[in-house]
């Protein structure tokens, strides 16, 4: 009896093993290396957010191109969406050890070490980056982004001078102007607030914080203008909280 269930059990053993082959022999079938759709197969689920639907299409690429450096930045994007960051990382390393002059892993190797607050890391990449690409203008973004959370804002204002070269990114004058606030230059800070607003953008925050700009300098009547700007846009945005906090200051002025 011992005998005939050792034989029934290594005969599951064996079943178990080949419908395991057979499962994974199907799917390497159903999907393999496409390199001219890739981009199309990948697209439909990533912009669906079914991201793990579209892993098993670079996966095979990888197979069969292992030392393209561009298959790793996409898969490393992908993990970066699904915030499995050390995969992530994995990957965007490889793309750099494989492409040194490839622009874009260096990129989403440091996005990926902001979000995990691993600014030091962030900054020697984008570093790295600079080296080969001065002008690079992902790479200044996210170099000041960093910079900003270290509380390094003359080194992010700096960036940003690099950012705002080109007029179309008129949107960054906003943050530089808050590292011009964070350093103490109330006047600077006002000016690119300013910029921002006559470039057609609008944003509670920058109101309330070009009020504080004006506030510094002793300009109050300027300072209660933008903060009721603010004051309204919080209102619409039904952030009340933004909201009765300025209501505050105007009882108090």
């Amino acid at each position: 009896m011992k005998n005939i269930n050792f034989k029934l059990a290594g005969l599951s053993v064996i079943t178990a093993l080949a419908v395991a082959f057979l499962q994974t022999a199907c799917m390497a079938e159903a999907i393999k290396c496409d390199m001219q759709n890739l981009g199309k197969n990948c697209t439909q689920f990533i912009k669906s957010k079914e991201y793990t639907k579209a892993l098993p299409y670079i996966d095979a690429c990888i197979s069969e191109h292992p030392d393209n450096a561009a298959l790793y930045n996409n898969r490393g994007n992908i993990y970066k969406e699904m915030g499995n960051y050390n995969a992530a990382i994995l990957d965007y390393q490889k793309a750099i050890r494989l492409n040194p002059s490839f622009t874009s892993p260096y990129n989403g190797l440091a996005i990926v070490y902001l979000k995990t607050s691993q600014y030091d890391n962030g900054l020697e990449v984008l570093n790295k980056l600079k080296e080969i690409s001065p002008n690079n203008i992902e790479g200044a973004i996210n170099r000041a982004s960093i910079e900003s959370m270290m509380n390094d804002y003359n080194a992010a204002i700096q960036d940003y001078n690099i950012v705002l070269k080109d007029k179309r990114n008129s949107i960054f004058y906003r943050e530089r102007a808050y590292a011009y606030l964070a350093s103490s230059k109330p006047e600077q800070a006002i000016s690119d607030y300013e910029n921002y607003f006559k470039a057609g953008h609008s944003s509670a925050e920058a109101y309330k914080f070009m009020g504080i700009a004006y506030q510094t300098i002793g300009n109050n009547d300027k300072a209660m203008e933008c903060y009721r700007k603010a004051a309204e846009l919080y209102k619409a945005e039904n952030n009340l909280e933004e909201y009765n906090s300025l209501m505050r200051i105007f009882r108090v002025y």
